[in-house]
């Protein structure tokens, strides 16, 4: 099967012509914030005064822009969208890679100018180790990129030796103000529709890496603040109800944390959480530690946390408890992911209650 992808790998970049060698292509990894690290980036170099493609699990945009063409992780169908941004003329790339992009081979036919880790992750770790001009990494990461110059790597994070520090942070129900040092010299405030501190080491990640790369400083407050949202990214839902229902994609259990403390935080009463399919059997503990409640789907019923077979079922009861000013937080990809309609699943189950 490895033999095989990577014929079609190596057939599908001779086939368009191996276009990454006159494009700017920028990897984001890491076992979360992916996506959201990837819109931000697009934003800030867009407003910069660049011409950007962006390739997403949660769909691509050229210019921000919606593409006809989806983005599949196959090395054609990477192949194919990087030929649409030679055609273009884009300065930029970004590619969200995850294992499965890893596995189609197709990374072994494209140059990279940088990769960008949100975390630490195999993936991550095995990225950097590829050839690249420029690196973005967590302060605390333990793995160097290889070959990049010192000057051309760059960290982020909350120590004071992050060469993108992040300082005090105000939550907000619709937002979230950041302040960022960056290079140990220039501080930005910074100001954004995301909310909850997963999305500030989000914004960290993408204003290193968009400084890094020489975009005007000047543009870093209105290109944060130009991404208005993320599906499924701690998303209230739009729903006419005495209580907020939010669903948040989270799954990894550092990215867990942040939400749920977050959510807590915002909540005015009680903060109920419905957590997927997706989510770990280990982590139910952490989240009954700053919930009030904690419905699961799946076999883990234990003091304190119901559980159910059907995530219908699970929100349902959560819902006919939820009482004025409480706060109900669907967990998981399954909750975030989308339909044809662009509507969660989180949504199309809270529609259909029985509240």
């Amino acid at each position: 099967m490895t033999l095989a992808r990577k014929l079609t790998a190596k057939a599908a970049a001779a086939r368009y012509r191996n276009p990454s060698k006159s494009l700017r292509v920028i990897a984001v990894v890491g076992p979360y914030g992916k996506t959201t690290t990837a819109l931000l980036l697009t934003e800030l170099l867009m407003e910069s005064g660049n011409s950007v493609l962006v390739l997403t699990n949660k769909g691509s945009k050229l210019n921000g822009e919606p593409l006809g063409m989806r983005f599949e992780p196959t090395a054609r169908s990477i192949q194919r969208l990087l030929a649409l941004g030679r055609k273009k003329s884009v300065d930029f790339v970004i590619i969200e890679v995850d294992q499965t992009v890893v596995d189609s081979h197709v990374l072994e036919s494209i140059v990279l100018e940088m990769v960008v880790a949100t975390a630490e992750s195999d993936v991550a770790r095995a990225m950097l180790e590829r050839p690249m001009a420029y690196s973005v990494v967590p302060s605390a990461f333990t793995t160097e990129a290889r070959d990049v110059a010192p000057h051309q790597a760059i960290s982020f994070g909350t120590d004071e030796l992050a060469d993108a520090r992040i300082g005090k942070v105000k939550l907000f129900r619709k937002g979230t103000e950041i302040e960022l040092v960056i290079d140990h010299q220039t501080t930005l405030q910074l100001a954004t529709h995301l909310i909850g501190h997963a999305n500030v080491y989000n914004v960290a990640a993408a204003v290193a890496a968009a400084y890094v790369l020489a975009a005007k400083i000047e543009s870093f407050v209105d290109g944060v603040a130009r991404l208005e949202e993320v599906p499924g990214n701690y998303e209230y839902l739009p729903l006419e109800r005495l209580y907020s229902v939010v669903v948040d994609g989270a799954y990894q259990p550092t990215s867990l944390e942040l939400v749920v403390a977050d959510a807590k935080k915002l909540t005015k009463r009680r903060l109920l959480v419905v957590a997927d399919e997706t989510i770990q059997f280990e982590d139910y503990a952490k989240l009954k530690q700053v919930a009030d409640a904690v419905t699961v789907v799946g076999e883990g019923e234990q003091p304190g946390i119901k559980a159910s077979d059907d995530k219908k079922n699970a929100l349902d009861t959560v819902l006919r408890g939820a009482k004025q000013e409480d706060t109900v937080l669907c967990l998981g990809r399954t909750f975030a992911s989308q339909d044809s309609d662009h509507l969660s699943v989180a949504q199309r189950l809270a529609e259909g209650s029985s509240e």
